[in-house]
């Protein structure tokens, strides 16, 4: 589960209550909220497809992945950007998932330039998440509190990453309820006094840790500890500064695609691929 204490599970959810995820998944899934990369990842990269999906958009694909001789069944879905996103990973965990892997992006403003070219960023750690939590019943003293990532998600990426020689991260996400304010407080000029404060205390939570951003990692391990279940982000960096260009289109896309295809999709499943349903 999320962090390494054992408790009871806070959400006792049956499937046949779902409202989006209403039928069976596996125990493994990875959980994109872009909408293009999910597709990409399940249509390039699972074999064997069933999918199905909702009238409010999320979707789920289950298959095996290519390059998997086991042929072990896992899933690509689909969530809603931000704190909506949570309604999806609870049916998941609902539906039969164990150990969910959001592959995303990082919102953090202004990158430094090395973060743009196989930089992976593994996010063991949110916090600053308020609004889910009140909504969620959670104690007061909680809100906003750091959340762990699971260790066993946590060994697999990293045991993965050191065989291949590769260079990681380990990151802290701070939850964005508001895309704009945190990343711009100057949008928000009565108040950006209020946003800068904000940003001076995540940064002393951080406790020298390189920070990340982005509306999803807090709400899934969230989810994850409610659920007495698994949770862990894998961050690429992708170019939000470019206002003239969508980070997936134009001049910016190649360089996105390029770390999706050679980077990240094959570690994240590989990475996946070694937990023991049993963990």
């Amino acid at each position: 589960m999320v962090g390494s204490e054992e408790k009871q599970q806070d959400i006792v959810l049956s499937l046949k209550q779902n409202l989006f995820i209403r039928q069976p998944v596996p125990e493994k899934g990875i959980v994109c909220s872009n909408a293009e990369r999910a597709e990409r990842v399940a249509n390039e990269y699972l074999q064997d497809v069933e999918t199905f999906g909702c009238s409010w958009g999320s979707r789920v694909w289950i298959g095996t992945y290519k390059q998997d001789e086991v042929k072990q069944l896992l899933f690509v879905a689909l969530a809603p950007v931000g704190s909506g996103s949570g309604l999806v990973f609870t049916e998941l965990y609902s539906a039969g998932c164990k150990f969910l892997v959001r592959y995303g992006s990082d919102d953090v403003k202004n990158p430094e330039p090395y973060e743009y070219q196989n930089c992976v960023k593994i996010i063991d750690e949110t916090d600053n998440l308020h609004g889910y939590c009140q909504a969620s019943g959670v104690p007061e003293k909680e809100w906003g509190k750091s959340v762990m990532c699971s260790p066993v998600l946590l060994e697999a990426f990293q045991r993965e990453a050191e065989e291949r020689k590769m260079v990681t991260e380990i990151r802290i996400c701070h939850h964005l309820e508001n895309y704009h304010s945190l990343r711009s407080p100057d949008v928000f000029p009565n108040r950006k006094h209020i946003l800068e404060q904000q940003l001076l205390d995540l940064k002393q939570n951080a406790n020298g840790k390189k920070e990340s951003f982005d509306m999803e990692s807090a709400v899934l391990f969230r989810c994850a500890k409610d659920f007495g279940r698994h949770a862990i982000s894998v961050l690429q960096t992708v170019n939000k500064e470019d206002s003239g260009c969508d980070p997936y289109k134009g001049k910016n896309r190649e360089q996105a695609l390029k770390d999706e295809t050679e980077v990240f999709v094959d570690y994240i499943f590989s990475s996946l691929l070694r937990v023991k349903s049993s963990d």
